[in-house]
């Protein structure tokens, strides 16, 4: 692989194949492309991936193509703002290494069908019954939701969908993962349980639930997601067939080697960390809370059943769930009572509605019972959502402080189990420590006067931070872009201990012909609204015009562009 080619800014073209379904993304389409070749001074032979962006209002190319595209790819920026997102080490992890925007006019396909065949035919497959659904489901989000739950697509998914079920803690039925397929698995165990018992041999299990799994599984555009849960169960249903009560913890370090030895990156991608991590957190924590309450009738059970398994997974993962997103569903075991089922019963009808499609009355049906279903789960998730306290979204964890509650769960674990002192003397060190962690960030905080200019291209944004507190200052159309407000100043905002805002200066301050000035802690900013040519402003701190992306420190130019946010601690 020539990821890091030395020749990059002298590239005028570039020979590509398409190799995944392009995926729309505001005004622009992203695919991740193969160069095969590139156009310097001659064309030379390169194999390394990229992310391409294509400005258009339509699809401009497809799996399988190759594609000549004029241009020169640019190398993934370092994080630009204070505990940002590193988008650049995350692709890494895909061994993406570059990204190149452009537009059709520098674009031309110049074959199809160069991809893989079944990748091919299975995109192929997922779109034909996305069709279907199309055509039956009228509604445009219950049609996005159905999409999503029976095909994996969450392309459609608008960000206030995504935000309900996230908060209420049933984002993971969005996604084909191990509910859905593991629904699929004990179907298919319960449809074999009308074979007559002379016939029902250990090893038919596996013979006939491994080709549907796949085919499942090949339907949904053979997502990452799915693939695990597939492989998860197809190893159960070998260890099955072969008359075997393999350890669960054993076929689950099974499936996650025969993954990793295909692509080892996976370890470091958060889909699979939470994955597995949530059915440890099952194999291990559920049988505990499950013995807690023994329901007598057989409703009862199963509600218990399905808290029991949602309160292990969440125990288990919600370390990690903190650190990644920074927020905790308060109300997840009420949400899952209701989604789980339902999402049981959206796989089984939606088993049916694609293979009795032929049938349109049925198809009509079916399709309408669907949406009806995905209505009635989005107003019970809305509700949810809307109750007090509902959603802690601004919890700040560390790396050091995420293992330290890793291991304090270990320990209380291992205490409820053994019941040895020993167990609750380590948990109780772990609390311990994790206490000075948290107070001494705190303290810290507390004490902590800063400005953080931030580098936003195409717009202005400080925050003027005390004590918890924050200004927010910045220009009226970055405050309608609630996307880029998460993505570039939020994490600072967690990492400062920020819980109160201010998005008006409640501070002297006084309009200028050319921008707003104003005064915090002694300390005079300027936030120029047009050009100035002078540079001996009488301010502290000067913050140029949208454009020039610049900021004067005591007539000190900095440039945000070249040298990234700035942060101006007042003790100093």
């Amino acid at each position: 692989r020539n990821a890091n080619f030395s020749g990059t800014n002298q590239i005028k073209a570039y020979r590509a194949e398409v190799i995944n379904k392009p995926i729309q993304k505001g005004k622009y389409f992203r695919s991740t492309v193969k160069i095969n070749s590139l156009l310097d001074s001659t064309w030379k032979p390169t194999s390394y991936k990229i992310n391409l962006y294509v400005k258009t209002e339509l699809q401009p190319f497809n799996y399988g193509d190759e594609i000549l595209v004029k241009g020169t790819p640019q190398q993934f920026k370092e994080p630009q703002n204070p505990d940002e997102f590193n988008y650049k080490r995350y692709l890494t992890f895909l061994t993406i290494y570059q990204q190149h925007f452009a537009d059709t006019s520098k674009i031309k396909v110049l074959s199809s069908d160069n991809g893989n065949v079944l990748i091919a035919k299975s995109l192929a497959l997922r779109n034909m019954f996305s069709a279907l659904l199309e055509k039956h489901i009228k509604e445009p989000d219950e049609l996005a939701i159905a999409k999503a739950l029976l095909l994996g697509n969450k392309d459609e998914l608008d960000d206030e969908v995504k935000n309900v079920y996230a908060a209420s803690g049933a984002m993971h039925v969005l996604a084909v993962s191990g509910l859905h397929v593991g629904i699929i698995y004990f179907v298919i165990l319960y449809i074999l349980r009308i074979v007559p018992k002379e016939f029902r041999k250990e090893w038919l299990i596996a013979v006939v639930a491994i080709p549907l799994l796949w085919s499942y599984a090949f339907i949904t555009g053979l997502s990452p997601s799915v693939l695990r849960a597939v492989t998860l169960f197809s190893v159960i249903a070998i260890g099955k067939s072969m008359n075997r009560n393999a350890s669960m913890v054993n076929m689950l370090a099974v499936s996650a080697f025969i993954l990793l030895i295909f692509n080892p990156y996976l370890l470091m991608q958060v889909g699979f960390q939470l994955s597995y991590i949530a059915v440890l957190g099952i194999i291990f924590i559920y049988p505990q809370v499950r013995k807690l309450l023994m329901p007598s009738s057989r409703i009862g059970i199963f509600f218990w059943d399905v808290t029991s398994i949602s309160i292990a997974a969440q125990l288990a993962t919600f370390p990690l769930s903190i650190l990644y997103f920074h927020r905790f569903p308060t109300y997840f075991f009420v949400s899952n009572l209701v989604v789980i089922p339902a999402a049981t019963l959206i796989v089984w009808l939606g088993v049916a509605f694609f293979a009795f499609s032929w049938v349109d009355l049925i198809a009509t049906g079916l399709g309408s019972v669907l949406a009806y279903i995905i209505r009635f789960i989005n107003n019970v998730l809305t509700f949810i959502y809307q109750l007090p306290g509902s959603d802690f979204n601004n919890i700040y964890l560390d790396v050091p402080q995420t293992w330290l509650l890793y291991l304090l769960l270990t320990f209380l674990f291992l205490f409820v189990v053994y019941k040895h002192k020993t167990w609750a003397q380590m948990a109780s060190i772990c609390i311990v420590l994790f206490s000075v962690m948290v107070g001494n960030r705190w303290v810290q905080n507390n004490q902590m006067k800063q400005i953080t200019v931030y580098n936003i291209p195409y717009h202005q944004s400080m925050d003027l931070i005390q004590s918890g507190e924050t200004v927010s200052i910045m220009d009226s159309t970055l405050m309608n872009k609630t996307d880029k407000i998460h993505f570039h100043i939020k994490p600072n905002r967690l990492l400062k201990g920020v819980d109160t805002y201010a998005d008006t200066l409640s501070y002297a301050s006084k309009r200028l012909p050319y921008g707003k000035a104003m005064v915090w802690n002694n300390t005079s900013i300027l936030v120029l609204e047009e050009k100035v040519e002078r540079e001996d402003l009488p301010f502290d701190i000067v913050l140029s015009n949208l454009n020039e992306n610049k900021v004067r420190i005591n007539n000190e130019a900095y440039d945000l562009k070249n040298e990234g946010a700035l942060r101006i601690n007042l003790e100093e």
